[in-house]
């Protein structure tokens, strides 16, 4: 870390202003000593940055979070390898004032923090392709604000730096999806350059990607490049031909929403627990929408059962369950878990058998245990 830097930080530790300073004004401060170079970008400048920003989190959501290094990744290029300089966003397309943004203009922008919780369109049931993060970032709205979406335009399109080979497509084909202008203009959608206070990690998107709240994994593209504004559909490789709900007639649908899902945390499946009395947990989540109910049943035959929520039930965050259990006997169990959202939609005991897509896999998470003597 560069000498100046640190110089600043120990005078503020001595000046006594270190915690209240803001986080405009230390960014700054720091920008004038020489501190964000493009060796403190990607190192512990903007991590200590982040942890004074997450201090400010309430306990709850801190306890929902999923910790980085656990935090699910799905790409479907190799990691871009991107620093801090020379970097730059480009929103274009149908607006009157181009922008063109470096990642200090990021920073230093008014900063914005959401708790929100992420699946894989492909998650299978309890699978682990889902997480919890705090994310730090800019509104896409006041961007697109600032740079003036001209009459006309509906789309949104994501354009990531991350390419590869696809078959039947031009080499280095990059990643892109879109969204409705609807959508990216909602307050809750960002632009994000931090995750659970920390500069996101090279494998989720380093330096800026898109943050769709709600939306299955897939539009919030990584390693943004480019952010372009449309009238028209976009015709992209992963927009048209994959991430599509194609049942056995022929229909297809875009996948888009995140459907109400559910998973146990404790037990885990195999596992061998005591008789007695026994504390089930889990979490449930629904995208746009909120958990109402969530119902534990023990062996196929038996009784749904109310489980207890947690937390607070907030939208676009997965919400903690627990069960009491009281174990009648030895034995083999199987354990089921099902979740009901707000507008009444519960997770369904099968698959639809017309369905020819692997994505929303959303059917009862099912573990089998075994309770010893």
């Amino acid at each position: 870390m560069h000498s100046a830097y640190m110089n600043y930080l120990a005078d503020a530790a001595k000046a006594g202003f270190a915690k209240d300073i803001t986080r405009r004004e230390f960014l700054w401060r720091a920008i004038a000593a020489g501190g964000l170079a493009s060796s403190a970008l990607s190192g512990h400048l903007l991590g200590a940055a982040g942890r004074v920003a997450l201090a400010d989190s309430t306990e709850i959501a801190r306890e929902l979070t999923t910790p980085n290094i656990d935090f699910f990744i799905r790409n479907h290029f190799s990691t871009p390898k991107i620093g801090g300089d020379g970097w730059n966003l480009e929103i274009s397309g149908m607006v009157s004032k181009p922008l063109r943004l470096t990642y200090s203009d990021l920073l230093l922008g008014s900063s914005v923090r959401r708790t929100i919780t992420m699946e894989c369109a492909g998650n299978r049931p309890g699978g682990g392709g889902v997480g919890t993060a705090v994310w730090s970032g800019l509104s896409l709205a006041e961007l697109l604000n600032q740079a003036g979406v001209r009459t006309g335009a509906n789309t949104v399109i994501f354009h990531g730096a991350d390419s590869g080979d696809v078959e039947n497509l031009p080499a280095r084909t990059h990643f892109a999806r879109a969204i409705p202008l609807e959508k990216a203009m909602d307050t809750s959608t960002l632009l994000a350059y931090e995750m659970n206070g920390e500069p996101l990690p090279a494998e989720h998107g380093f330096p800026l990607r898109a943050l769709v709240p709600g939306w299955y994994g897939m539009d919030s593209v990584k390693w943004l490049s480019r952010v372009e504004i449309s009238d028209r559909p976009f015709k992209g490789y992963f927009q048209q031909e994959e991430y599509v709900s194609l049942k056995a007639n022929g229909e297809r649908r875009p996948i888009t929403r995140m459907l109400v899902n559910s998973k146990f945390l404790r037990p885990s499946e195999g596992e061998e627990i005591p008789a007695g009395t026994y504390q089930v947990e889990g979490a449930a989540w629904a995208g746009e929408n909120s958990i109402t109910k969530v119902e534990l049943r023990v062996n196929a035959a038996g009784a749904w059962q109310p489980a207890t929520l947690s937390a607070p039930v907030t939208r676009m965050v997965w919400t903690p369950w627990r069960y009491i259990w009281q174990i009648p006997r030895p034995g083999q169990y199987t354990l089921e878990v099902r979740a009901t959202d707000n507008d009444g939609h519960t997770q369904p005991d099968v698959r639809d058998p017309d369905r020819r897509d692997a994505y929303e896999l959303n059917i009862p998470h099912r573990i089998g245990i075994r309770v010893r003597s």
